[in-house]
């Protein structure tokens, strides 16, 4: 979902933890089971399971490129290159991450073309905005499968032909938008007051879909339980720039004042700048103001794991991948339409953030021993 660039520091608890040595051994094991329910398939169409053979053997199939354009390049999608990369490395094929870290349309459908010129056999991207379409079909009529994931604007992919494996926005909103109001309640005391939206890419079909089901939830609470919270919202730039989206939200805090009750991000990257200006205007964690967002980013969890945030919500970028990069492999080589599966969204809390450390733990270490990240 996000396009956020901000970086994944470790923290000392996540450099401490045995379970960040051991991904290997239990990625070997997950994968393992993965595709021994998958060997049917590989029977089914006249191939050998890849358990049993050597990547590059080629007895699961022709050897094929699956490159990924993320709609902008950063630290977010790293679990999502993880799942692409076993998966490819499981069945032999190649596999290339492009990506400008600079969001734009234009930028995106460049990096799109240039894929198109390469012609691999598979590209992975996002359908964020309907200025992709051209892309998608100058793809399609190369005869390049395109696998959606992510974002994606659902009449167009329908048009187009094409499922889509992302979240659902309007399950993932409406959690962020119940825990919102729900927290402002806990924290302040009060049945009315301000929640202030911070909006990280305005325009984008999917958080603008979030920050709708986001408001619709805060209605539903304030319906079941006779509050009046208030939502307003803002571009906070947090998908850009963190230190200016602390700026933003910080003068945000001096005009609502004593009305403000929560401070809600459509993204990890914005629940990080808000943790971060709460912590510099000195308010104690779990305080006065209630915050979260989706998404559940290492500093995310930090923040989380310290109190000054309630709640994340992740939406499991690492299946994606390896799902992603599955379906294609069912589309090119078994002649199945890939369907569109969304993640539900799952809550998270402080008493959630050691299990999800150690699973990000997982794959930070695995994408290094594949050197999708420095080590």
């Amino acid at each position: 979902m996000s396009v956020s660039k901000q970086k994944f520091p470790m923290s000392d608890s996540q450099k401490d933890n045995p379970i960040s040595t051991s991904l290997t051994r239990r990625s070997a094991l997950q994968m393992g089971a993965a595709l021994a329910a998958m060997s049917p398939l590989f029977s089914l169409f006249g191939c050998k399971s890849p358990t049993q053979n050597s990547p590059t053997s080629g007895a699961h199939g022709k050897r094929r490129k699956l490159v990924w354009i993320p709609q902008a390049a950063g630290d977010w999608e790293v679990p999502i290159r993880v799942g692409h990369a076993e998966f490819c490395r499981m069945v032999g094929w190649d596999y290339q991450h492009i990506g400008n870290p600079v969001y734009s349309v234009q930028n995106h459908l460049d990096q799109l073309n240039d894929a198109i010129s390469a012609r691999p056999d598979v590209i992975v991207t996002e359908l964020e905005s309907r200025g992709m379409v051209s892309g998608f079909k100058r793809a399609m009529d190369a005869g390049i499968a395109i696998i959606i994931i992510d974002q994606a604007v659902a009449e167009d992919a329908a048009k187009l032909g094409l499922g889509a494996i992302n979240q659902d926005p309007l399950a993932m909103g409406t959690i962020n938008g119940l825990q919102a109001a729900e927290w402002s309640e806990k924290i302040s005391g009060k049945k009315q007051g301000v929640i202030l939206i911070g909006n990280g890419n305005p325009g984008s079909a999917l958080i603008d879909a979030l920050q709708s089901a986001t408001i619709a939830g805060i209605a539903a609470y304030n319906h079941d339980h006779g509050t009046n919270f208030v939502s307003e919202t803002f571009a906070d730039s947090a998908f850009d720039d963190i230190a200016t989206s602390m700026s933003k939200y910080g003068a945000h805090m001096d005009q609502k004042g004593d009305s403000l009750v929560a401070l809600v991000g459509l993204g990890g990257a914005s629940s990080i700048a808000i943790w971060k200006t709460l912590k510099e205007r000195g308010i104690p964690p779990g305080k006065q103001i209630a915050a979260g967002s989706p998404d559940i980013f290492p500093d995310q969890q930090s923040g989380i794991e310290q109190g000054y945030l309630q709640w994340g919500v992740d939406q499991d970028f690492l299946v994606m991948g390896f799902l992603s990069a599955a379906a294609a492999w069912l589309q090119v080589e078994a002649g199945y339409p890939y369907w569109s599966m969304h993640t539900p969204g799952e809550l998270i809390l402080q008493k959630d953030v050691d299990r999800v450390r150690k699973r990000t733990n997982g794959w930070l270490n695995r994408a290094k021993e594949l050197n999708l990240i420095g080590s």
